[in-house]
Parts: structure tokens; C-alpha cells; sequence
């Protein structure tokens, strides 16, 4: 299960992201703005961030001032570096994670009753104490990842099932006055093709960093072809502001059957054009999930089958965020909900299986202008095991999980060397386990340092597309930033790798919203 915390625990394996995305397309690279510093008080300016010039203080140049500028970071909120993409993107998917929250991805070489040793392309070869370290994720999704993001647009489309809705509109403004038509009416066409060009932007889904914001049309889905297996997980983080009404669409074949015969009046309605084909959509509210699917009778009129035996309780009020994981068995006609790391429910899908594609599409049709965000996507193989226990977490006990998501066992880790790991179990049997073969790691709470360190002047460096390194800096020199972290020491970061540095301490990422970005 993917924990609820919103940093992406990616795995240990020393492989590339398989089905990850360049961190830039074309598309996306013509139109990077660069730097965006965000004051305390709500003020931004965009410029480039130069260096850091001592424990408190940066600088930064803009096109407004000829020299340097000097801020204090007492002052700062934020920075986004780069469009929130990073100038460059780490390649494999390893991590360990610290007691203290950070989270560093590489490629772990050994472990031993007192370091963790890891290799890494932001901080280089660093020895890790093990007891600063609450656990290890050598290959957290349980099966072959196909895909992780959204690092760009590649991949990705938009489409709204209907082009009836533009009639609409022309239908009800020529139905107006004409005055009204000839006031509301640009003064050139300049002003026309800007007006148009907002309305559109401001409409449809918009990619920033590595998230997707739902725009303002509630007909529009955001579509990744031919991305559901028949038998795979799928995880993602939803974030909000007002409602939250959102659809995920399963395994659509965004084909729905022409109609045989319509009647006149429901010809452009939503039941008959806006749906994505056959295929299961799940709704998710603050308080509730449901399933439905989505079937045609011989009319070619759609049909929605709510499971109303099975509604799971999400208990989302007063939040904004949330992380849903779905494990999805076409072959077995079942799906499995889990949200912030705990099981929700089963839904038993009957004698056949209703979605018809492999596609996947998000929408969102929050009341009152609700905004919706949705990130961290993964997608990986699924062996259809669900796992046994929900905690990981022991005293006096380290504890593996293996890949087949059911087997775990207990007792001490004793050494990971050469890609096998040596564990002796509680009745002192000592196991070898290939790496590949292992999801988690928990180490024995227990054993773990007690951290007294006074946090209020670390800063928190993200690391892109997932990481999170914390500590006091005090100077940059070519690209390189030096940075004293309370666990590790003095570290050196590779700054091209960070995409955003965070002054606030509240553990948020780039947010279209906050930012105005």
C-alpha cells in the first residue's frame, strides 16, 4: 500500500523509472518561465535564484535590477525553480527514508549493524547511520512499474465525449438580443483571439510541475490511452479546494455504441454523449466512494449501475488531500479500494466485466467552481494478492514485506550485500532473499535515534520527481549547495536536481492555486 505521506515512496531498485516521462517535453520547455520566488507575505517575483549566501540570506537576479538582490530568508516562503521541473531529473527509483521525514533516492549498496550505505546522483556517495533510518523501500508497488508522473504532458490528452455543448452555447447566444450580442463583442480581432485563448486555458486541464488542475468545464477528461492492464494497481493523490466530486474512469474504451434511435430532445443531453464508452467509474466525494459501470442497451442508450451493496467510507471532511490506491482484477472481476494507506472495500464486479478498454480518465465535477488536483500517479503490475496485515511497524522487530504482497516476515535484518538480503527470523532461521524480491523494510522503532533537533531555521530542499532533503544551508558555488543536515552532517546538493525549496515548514509541494503560477 502507498503510505499517505505526499512524497511518492518510490523503491530501491537499480533500474530506471520504466513508463517515467522526460521531465520536460517540447511543448512544455517552449514555454518555461524559470524562477518564481513567493514572499511571506504573498508578494512574488520571478527572476533566477543564484545562490545561497550564507545561513540566512540568498541571492537573486531579476530583470527589473541590474545587480544581485539580497533577500533574507526569514522573509521567504518559497521557491520554484525552473517551472517546478528541475533542470534535471533523477533516473532510478531507490530510496531510503529517514526518521526525520527526508527521503533520499538512490541506489543502496549495503547495510550493515551500523550504516546504510547509498549512492545517489543529487548528493553522491553518502554513508547513512542505520539508526536515522525508519525504513527501506526496495520495490514498493509490488510488481513492475509501467508508469510514474506527471513528469510532462507526454502521454496525455484531453477529450470531452461530445461536441454538442459548443451548439449549445451558439443556440443560446443567438437566441439573445442582438444589442447584447454587438456589446459583448471584442473591439478587434486581436482582442477576440486573446479573450478566446484565456477562455480555453482556463477551461480545460492544465499540467504544472508534476500535477494536473482541472479546469473550469466539467465535460472534459483528462485521458491517458491504453494505460489499465488487465490486472494492475493504480495510485494517486487527489487535492482539493471546496468540493470534492471527482470521477476515475476504468478501463474505458471511450467508444460508446451509435444510437440507433433518439429521440429530438435528448440528442445533445449528457446521458446520451457525455460518457466515456463502457467502463467503470468510480466517485469519490469527501465522505464516500461508489462504483459504477457504464453499459448500452440495444438502443445504444448508456446505462449507469451504481453497486449499491458496496460504498466505502472515506471520512475526507475538513481535509483537502488524500491518497487513493485501486487494485484492479479484470480476470477475477473485482476491485479494491484502499485510501491513505487503509483498506476501504472489495467490489465483486458479478459474472462480467463491463469496462471494455485500457484507458484511464479523470474528471472532475466539483460544485461552485471546486478545484481539483491530481498527482503522483503510478501504475504497475498487480500479482492480485491482497496484502495481510495494514501495519509495518514493530518495537523490537524489523520487518520485510516481499513482493507477492502476502508473505512478511520478522526479526532482524542483518546485512544487505551484493543484492541479497541476509534476515535472520524469530526462531533464529536465516533467510536470503534476492533484493528484487523485497517491497519494504521496516527497521525496529526501537533502535532508532531519538531526534532533539531544533528545525525551526531548516529548510526543505524537494528533489525532482520525488525526495525531500532537510537541513541549514550556507553557501552555493556552481551549482552545488552546501547544506548541514541534523542526521547526515554536512552534505553537498546538487541544486540542479531540486525543483522547489521550501522556507515554510508545511510540507507542501508547487501549488497552481497558492502560487498564481
Amino acid at each position: 500500500m502507498k503510505p499517505s505521506n505526499f512524497l511518492i515512496t518510490l523503491g530501491l531498485l537499480a533500474t530506471p523509472v520504466l513508463g517515467a516521462e522526460p521531465a520536460t517535453s517540447p511543448s512544455d520547455a517552449a514555454n518555461q518561465p524559470g524562477d518564481m520566488i513567493r514572499f511571506s507575505n504573498e508578494d512574488t517575483l520571478h527572476g533566477e535564484f543564484r545562490s545561497f549566501a550564507g545561513k540566512d540570506s540568498l541571492t537573486w537576479s531579476s530583470p527589473e535590477s541590474k545587480e544581485p538582490i539580497t533577500f533574507q530568508t526569514k522573509k521567504l516562503h518559497r521557491i520554484v525553480l525552473n517551472n517546478g521541473q528541475a533542470r534535471q531529473s533523477l533516473k532510478h527509483t531507490s530510496a531510503i527514508h529517514l526518521i526525520n521525514g527526508d527521503v533520499i533516492p538512490g541506489l543502496i549498496t549495503e547495510v550493515n549493524e551500523s550504516l546504510v550505505k547509498i549512492q545517489t546522483e543529487h548528493l553522491g556517495n553518502i554513508d547513512v547511520p542505520r539508526d536515522t533510518v525508519s525504513h527501506l523501500t526496495p520495490s514498493p508497488f509490488g510488481g513492475k512499474l509501467l508508469y510514474y508522473g506527471p513528469l510532462s504532458t507526454e502521454g496525455w490528452k484531453t477529450m470531452a465525449p461530445t461536441q454538442d455543448k459548443k451548439k449549445e452555447k451558439d443556440e443560446e447566444k443567438a437566441e439573445k438580443p442582438a444589442q447584447e450580442n454587438e456589446a459583448a463583442k471584442p473591439q478587434n480581432e486581436a482582442d477576440a483571439k486573446a479573450k478566446e485563448e484565456k477562455e480555453k486555458k482556463q477551461a480545460t486541464w492544465q499540467h504544472v510541475a508534476n500535477a494536473w488542475y482541472a479546469g473550469k468545464d466539467k465535460s472534459i477528461y483528462l485521458v491517458r490511452e491504453n494505460a489499465l492492464p488487465d490486472r494492475c494497481k493504480l495510485s494517486f493523490d487527489l487535492a482539493w479546494q471546496g468540493s470534492l466530486y471527482a470521477n476515475v474512469v476504468l478501463h474505458a474504451d471511450f467508444a460508446p455504441p451509435e444510437a440507433k434511435e433518439q429521440e429530438e430532445e435528448h440528442k445533445h443531453s449528457r446521458s446520451y454523449n457525455n460518457t466515456p464508452g463502457h467502463c467503470y467509474i468510480l466517485n469519490v466525494t469527501s465522505h464516500s466512494a461508489t462504483l459504477s459501470s457504464i453499459t448500452y442497451d440495444d438502443n445504444g442508450k448508456p446505462h449507469s449501475n451504481r453497486f449499491d451493496d458496496t460504498r466505502a467510507s472515506l471520512g475526507l471532511s475538513g481535509k483537502e488531500h488524500t491518497s487513493i490506491e485501486l487494485r484492479i482484477d479484470r480476470p477475477q472481476k473485482s476491485i479494491l479500494l484502499f485510501s491513505d494507506g487503509q483498506f476501504r472495500c472489495k467490489w465483486d464486479l458479478g459474472e462480467t466485466y463491463d469496462g471494455k478498454g485500457n484507458h484511464l480518465a479523470f474528471r472532475n465535477l466539483g460544485y461552485n467552481h471546486a478545484k481539483l488536483r491530481v498527482s503522483n500517479i503510478a501504475i504497475s503490475h498487480w500479482n492480485g494478492m491482497k496484502d495481510s496485515a495494514q501495519s509495518m511497524s514493530h518495537s523490537k522487530r524489523d520487518v520485510i514485506l516481499l513482493n507477492n504482497g502476502l508473505d512478511r516476515f520478522s526479526g532482524t535484518l542483518k546485512h544487505l550485500r551484493n543484492q541479497q538480503v541476509s534476515f535472520v527470523g524469530s526462531y533464529d532461521s536465516e533467510l536470503t532473499i534476492p533484493l528484487e524480491e523485497v517491497q519494504e523494510i521496516h527497521l525496529a522503532s526501537n533502535g532508532q535515534k531519538k531526534s532533539e533537533a531544533d528545525t525551526a531555521r531548516h529548510v526543505y530542499f524537494y528533489i525532482y520527481p520525488y525526495g525531500r532533503i532537510s537541513g541549514t544551508p550556507s553557501q552555493s558555488q556552481n551549482g552545488t549547495t552546501s547544506i548541514s543536515n541534523d542526521l547526515l552532517g554536512e552534505l553537498k546538493l546538487n541544486t540542479n536536481y531540486v525543483n522547489i525549496i521550501d522556507f515554510s515548514h508545511n510540507n507542501s509541494l508547487l501549488d497552481l492555486w497558492d502560487d498564481n503560477f
